[in-house]
């Protein structure tokens, strides 16, 4: 009874205030309300706005004046209009560089709800192992618990000594110790889960064994790749743009004639305009831009290098930990049978304590190497998801 006490003292008030997610809903609610996802996108936002206002036709001007002497100032100036025409395609240049910047945007985004991704992936899983380890301190407490029941009773009937006893009760209360810290461990973690999830509500619990599949690669799709490719792209868009700086400038201009005049006449002025001499800054522009494409695409290829080469490690991580974890769950099974027949014995008066004992610290030990060996596999997993840029697709 004092066990099962033990049991419900720290298990019920996790179940009775929280909820229990998903790995799925877990990354869903980590999309909603955490607020550095909510930032990435309003930078995307602003992105967009700021490519319309590149890529925005040059202004219609207006003027009006009056001079306060006749003669002074402007003449056929007093009202005009004018609309710069886009003959040579600057505009087209400069929204071809709005669009990079919102690619860069978009991929710092992408970057962001990697991160978030990974934060909750670590968080669950680490939650998923803590629990697992919480239950097997769970079932070791039930199991020493009937062994000191076994030995208090053949102590009684005087056919142990007073040491077996004793560290019978040594070993049921290392196992309520035990018990104790593994719930103290899953609380932390799932309030860490709370946290990384961005939710203020408490979790209960998380699915015990959770994992997710092995991720394709396209690097495509790696948020510094896209940075990177971005930027080059945005150098090549300045490039342009400072290479159409030097061509002609043509303007369609309406006019009236002076104030003073009592018969006002209106008209139309095509002008054309060039900057013959800019003592070489155009050009210095355009190499300059060019120097900083051809510089972010040595960056891109550095990191494409460096991707390839951390998921090849990834894959023998996870290889690895996937001959561990199979390995360690066969050991299992022939653990968990040989406590089961030890204890049997020992009750039944043909084993020893002892017996017990080391099958029982043997299981313990089997049993955190598993969890610890899953718990490696998911880790490897999540980051290969952000080594390649790979985002879960979430159900609302």
């Amino acid at each position: 009874m004092k066990t099962q006490a033990l049991i419900a003292l720290i298990v019920f008030p996790i179940v009775v205030q929280a909820q229990q997610l998903s790995l799925n809903q877990a990354l869903s609610k980590a999309r909603e309300s955490r607020r550095a996802v909510l930032a990435a996108q309003l930078d995307v936002d602003r992105a967009k706005l700021s490519a319309r206002a590149l890529g925005a036709y040059p202004a219609v001007t207006v003027g009006l004046g009056q001079s306060s002497r006749e003669g002074l100032g402007a003449t056929d100036q007093d009202l005009f209009a004018s609309l710069p025409i886009d003959l040579f395609g600057r505009t087209a240049a400069s929204a071809n560089f709005g669009r990079a910047n919102v690619q860069i945007a978009e991929a710092e985004q992408r970057r962001m709800l990697l991160a978030v991704q990974s934060d909750v992936m670590t968080a669950y899983f680490e939650a998923s192992a803590a629990t697992r380890l919480s239950k097997v301190a769970e079932d070791l407490l039930q199991v020493a618990e009937d062994l000191h029941k076994a030995t208090v009773r053949r102590f009684e009937e005087g056919e142990i000594s007073e040491v077996q006893l004793t560290r019978a009760t040594i070993e049921f209360d290392r196992a309520k110790q035990t018990f104790a810290l593994r719930g103290a461990q899953l609380r932390a973690a799932l309030k860490k889960l709370s946290a990384a999830t961005g939710s203020d509500e408490l979790i209960a619990s998380v699915e015990v064994g959770a994992t997710i599949v092995n991720p394709e690669v396209n690097l495509a799709q790696h948020p510094e790749i896209m940075v990177l490719s971005a930027q080059a792209g945005a150098a090549q868009a300045e490039k342009v743009v400072a290479a159409r700086s030097h061509l002609p400038e043509l303007e369609l201009v309406g006019l009236r004639t002076p104030w003073r005049e009592s018969s006002p006449a209106y008209g139309l002025r095509l002008q054309l305009t060039w900057r013959v001499i800019d003592f070489g800054r155009s050009r210095f522009e355009r190499e300059a831009a060019s120097k900083q494409a051809e510089s972010f695409q040595a960056l891109l290829e550095d990191a494409v290098k460096k991707a390839e080469a951390r998921i090849a490690s990834i894959d023998i991580e996870i290889e690895a930990s996937r001959k561990r974890l199979a390995s360690y769950e066969a050991i299992r099974e022939a653990a968990k049978e040989l406590v089961a027949k030890s204890q049997r014995g020992f009750a039944e008066g043909f084993g020893t304590l002892l017996d017990v004992l080391e099958a029982t610290r043997s299981l313990r030990e089997i049993e955190q190497d598993l969890a610890e060996a899953q718990l490696a596999v998911n880790l490897a997993l999540a980051a290969k998801y952000e080594a390649s840029g790979n985002l879960i697709e979430v159900q609302k």
